[in-house]
């Protein structure tokens, strides 16, 4: 018997058993896939029941928006000329027209260093012919590093326009007059240094303009000295503003401050009551930063132009703006102690004509002004109209987006319920048509719809006095005139919010309160047969494993008595052949 492999159906026998085996279990398998296709049933209904879930409290969440008192409140307001003044709302503000003029807005107050706080590049004027220990170019405190090389000059014949441009070499440690000598020696112009405006210029030679810069300079010499080419021709170069500069990625004990520095090395100082600390290991950039995040209320900016720093209330009106050495001098060093303060101006305005009105600030809130819940934003001068009124474009939007999901839920539900016949006459039924929960869910809602006859508002009875239709043919509702919804909301405003909003009695409030135990999480009708659905098919998983267990039960005896057989008809097989072989030798 060793040495045969009973797995090898019909290996002896000449009968293909374990195809017939297969077979047999395919067929037994068969009411397995019946149960599949009702697992595939409950897992569609369930799906269809949870989109009927989402469009009802999507329902009830438009049903109740429409029962807001907030909804009713709201109101709106616009301004002939937004450039000049603007409106917001709050609920109940008052409603009607009203004639704004402003005659002055409201500015802040700034406060700039003194005009000698900072040194310039030199104490005395600089010319080529009288140096006078002029610094020299490393030394200098311009806005950003000197950069050594090559820089390029040019001056152009006005009259013939011939060219003479010239290269010329300028070294770290040469001094500014120097480089002035160099420039008038190259090409005739003259350059000067004024220590009363901290500004270089370059006036070239009658007749002739002057050119600054080339792209392959490698010197960043004009650059520094804030000169470009004039725009006139035969016009001087003047630098742009005074070229002496702080710079505020440099430490605040590396500034070039006039009298003489900061001590000691940490202190601290208020401005408005509100104290900042400092060491002057931080950059000047860190320090503005910390006082405009600070509570101090103002602006912090360095305006290189005119080479002072500059303090600016960050609301407008007339403020003042209150600065302190309170340890070290720091404020003393900066020259904001006695600085230059411009105070900011309050805004003034009337209302319909009326005596003029003052606002420390361009907002002007209903305290100020008198019209409740108004708060008026002035840009510049002039006048205008602000019409404030009820906002009956949210209020129209809250009721078409209710009625919108209503229909919305109508038309899935038909969509669930109804059946379909395609083009061979066969008939599909929906695969909740026969779900007397979901017909009568569709029935309860058209009726909630209905017309009131009794209903809270004697004027607005039915959603057809807001034009609105239905075609007759499906529950669905649409909009037939809009100006029926416009016209009831600006004139009978009450009237709509009683039909809708009303307790028990209101649209709205109904709809609410039907929605309401259908949707409700867990516990509510939908949710409750979805979880049905799911236990269900979790039962049929259950039945699928027990029937495949017999199954394989089976499928396990039937190869076994095979397996049998074909050992019976292998030791047969043998038993002849022995036999024959024996006949055959005698």
């Amino acid at each position: 018997m060793a040495g045969i492999d009973l797995a090898v159906s019909g290996l002896a026998s000449g009968f293909d058993w374990k195809s017939m085996v297969d077979q047999l279990t395919a067929v037994e398998r068969q009411p397995q896939n019946a149960v599949r296709s009702e697992q595939v049933n409950l897992a569609r209904r369930r799906e269809a029941l949870g989109q009927i879930a989402t469009k009802l409290s999507d329902l009830k969440s438009k049903a109740e928006a429409l029962q807001s008192e907030a909804l009713y409140k709201s109101r709106k307001a616009s301004s002939t000329d937004a450039g000049i003044l603007t409106a917001q709302t709050t609920s109940d503000s008052v409603t009607g027209a009203f004639s704004i003029a402003v005659t002055s807005v409201a500015t802040a107050s700034v406060l700039k260093s003194g005009t000698d706080a900072f040194q310039k590049v030199h104490t005395a004027d600089i010319d080529r012919s009288n140096p006078n220990g002029a610094p020299s170019l490393e030394s200098v405190n311009w806005g950003r590093t000197f950069t050594p090389g090559t820089f390029s000059i040019s001056t152009r014949d006005l009259v013939s326009g011939v060219v003479t441009a010239k290269t010329i070499t300028v070294a770290a440690t040469e001094t500014i007059d120097q480089v002035f000598d160099k420039i008038h020696q190259a090409t005739g112009v003259e350059a000067t240094y004024s220590t009363l405006t901290d500004r270089i210029t370059l006036t070239p030679p009658s007749g002739t303009n002057v050119v600054l810069g080339a792209p392959n300079d490698s010197s960043n010499l004009w650059s520094v000295m804030k000169l470009f080419s004039p725009a006139t021709p035969g016009a001087p170069a003047t630098s742009t503003s005074g070229i002496g500069s702080l710079r505020l990625s440099a430490s605040l004990s590396d500034q070039p401050l006039a009298n003489g520095g900061i001590s000691p090395s940490t202190g601290t100082f208020t401005i408005n009551g509100t104290t900042i600390a400092y060491s002057t290991s931080d950059s000047l950039a860190s320090l503005l930063a910390d006082i405009n995040d600070s509570s101090a209320g103002v602006l912090a900016t360095y305006d290189q132009s005119e080479n002072r720093l500059t303090l600016r209330s960050k609301e407008p009106g007339n403020r003042g703006i209150v600065v302190e050495d309170t340890s070290g001098n720091l404020m003393d060093s900066l020259g904001l102690l006695d600085g230059e303060l411009t105070e900011g101006t309050d805004l003034e305005y009337s209302i319909n004509g009326g005596a003029t009105q003052r606002a420390r600030s361009n907002s002007i809130d209903e305290s100020e002004s008198g019209l409740t819940g108004l708060t008026l934003t002035a840009t510049k001068t002039g006048t205008v109209t602000v019409n404030a009124g009820v906002d009956t474009e949210t209020i129209q939007k809250a009721i078409n987006d209710f009625i919108t999901s209503a229909s919305t839920v109508q038309s899935l539900l038909s969509s669930l319920t109804m059946s379909s016949r395609d083009a061979s006459g066969k008939i599909t039924s929906g695969i909740l048509a026969y779900d007397q929960t979901v017909f009568q869910l569709g029935s309860s809602l058209r009726s909630l719809m209905m017309p009131q006859l009794n209903g809270p508002s004697s004027v607005v009875k039915s959603l057809e006095d807001l034009g609105f239709k239905t075609t007759g043919y499906s529950n669905e509702i649409t909009v037939g005139d809009a100006g029926k919804l416009t016209s009831a909301l600006e004139s009978n405003l009450a009237e709509v919010k009683a039909f809708f909003a009303t307790a028990s009695t209101g649209m709205a409030t109904r709809v609410a309160g039907f929605a309401q135990p259908m949707v409700e999480e867990i516990t509510g009708t939908l949710p409750s047969r979805q979880k049905a659905l799911t236990e269900q098919s979790a039962r049929l998983d259950e039945q699928l494993a027990a029937m495949e267990r017999r199954v394989q039960a089976n499928r396990e005896r039937l190869l076994a008595s095979f397996r049998a057989m074909e050992a019976a008809q292998a030791r047969s097989n043998q038993q002849l052949q022995y036999l024959n072989q024996k006949l055959a030798s005698g």
